[in-house]
């Protein structure tokens, strides 16, 4: 870690970022995503730029990035439901990279997601976690989120579940 990351939500010309983290994120994490390191690599440039562009700006997605110099060393998405209950926001393609870790760069990423999902009137942020990927739900215990009765099985090979994990926010 060269300095201490910056974490900011990612602008349209940030696709190639977002397309190094997150093949990054399924390099490292492999069980841990339902998109697999193959499938990610075959992606088009389009696909990069949509996705930059469709968490740039507005209110129906925010993609916050963390950057340290020239490398981009974590991301997390936040997504607005369309259906009820509306006012519950996912969180999802969080990661962090191995070499940050442990530094705040993860909270940050949270932080800004939830801030986010605050502004445009979400009262909870919610994510899967894997079952056996305890550091994340440590991570995520950390932050204040807790772990629901909802269970889902992921049917893409290798099989596996998932709980579902919530937070409240606060109102600012």
């Amino acid at each position: 870690m060269g300095s201490v990351p910056t974490v900011r939500r990612i602008t349209p010309g940030d696709w190639r970022r977002l397309r190094a983290i997150r093949t990054e994120a399924l390099a490292d994490s492999p069980l841990a995503f339902i998109t697999t390191l193959d499938e990610a690599l075959d992606e088009p440039d389009t696909l990069w730029k949509d996705r930059a562009r469709a968490g740039a700006s507005g209110d129906e997605q925010a993609t916050m990035i963390a950057v340290d110099g020239d490398d981009t060393v974590g991301m997390a998405v936040g997504v607005r439901r369309s259906k009820p209950p509306s006012e519950v926001v996912p969180i999802v393609a969080v990661f962090v990279s191995p070499r940050v870790r442990r530094h705040g760069v993860g909270a940050g990423l949270m932080a800004g997601v939830e801030e986010w999902a605050a502004s445009i009137g979400g009262t909870t942020c919610s994510l899967w976690v894997v079952d056996g990927n305890d550091g994340a739900a440590r991570f995520y215990r950390s932050l204040g989120y807790v772990p629901t009765l909802d269970r889902q099985r992921i049917s893409k090979p290798p099989v596996r579940w998932e709980t579902r994990y919530e937070k409240r926010l606060t109102a600012g």
